[in-house]
């Protein structure tokens, strides 16, 4: 072996194992939002055009995006579905407007300087998140607006290692977007 895939191999191994450290002492949750299994998609039984608007998520995104785009796509009862922008004038129009909301300066900071000390220092968040906005349109006209609040909890430590599991207990990002999506259905359901 030469001495420059010994450096190669040796620079990929310590850049995932710097990966593997930084995500493994991260602890993450939503209030509101335990872990269940994922939502069944419902027949295909109307005829109706849907179409839909996403959000460039303002926030690095952890599956929101793809969550709205695939409960849409096929959890919905409507066989005609379409990204696009314009409010059709017969069928409806879903029209997604998602903000996040960051930590307070105060958890800012101290996220700034765990993660500057290689998370020996402990930091976290309990007011981040998203506010999120369902704009519904039937047959060319405004029906509703539906307003929902995620919050997400958020703490990093390097003590937090040996506890990194629990992220597999709790509802990831996607999870999270589909089960609000959901809950939208169900309460614009007279519209519909």
């Amino acid at each position: 072996m030469t001495i420059a895939k010994t450096k190669t191999t040796l620079t990929t191994f310590t850049g995932l194992l710097l990966a593997f450290f930084l995500v493994s002492n991260c602890i993450i949750s939503y209030k509101d939002y335990p872990k269940i299994l994922p939502l069944p998609s419902e027949e295909k039984s109307l005829d109706t055009n849907f179409v839909y608007v996403l959000p460039t998520f303002p926030q690095l995104n952890l599956g929101g995006r793809e969550a709205l785009k695939n409960y849409f796509e096929n959890k919905t009862r409507f066989k005609k579905t379409t990204e696009a922008v314009d409010v059709p004038k017969v069928g409806y129009l879903v029209n997604v407007k998602v903000n996040y909301r960051s930590p307070s300066p105060i958890a800012t900071a101290f996220l700034g300087v765990s993660t500057l000390t290689a998370t020996f220092l402990p930091a976290w968040s309990t007011q981040d998140g998203y506010d999120v906005q369902y704009l519904l349109y039937k047959d060319g006209k405004k029906v509703g607006t539906y307003d929902y609040h995620i919050f997400r909890n958020y703490a990093q430590w390097i003590l937090f290692i040996p506890i990194s599991w629990y992220n597999f207990e709790t509802a990831t990002e996607k999870e999270v977007f589909e089960r609000m999506t959901h809950k939208f259905f169900e309460d614009a359901k007279e519209h519909f």
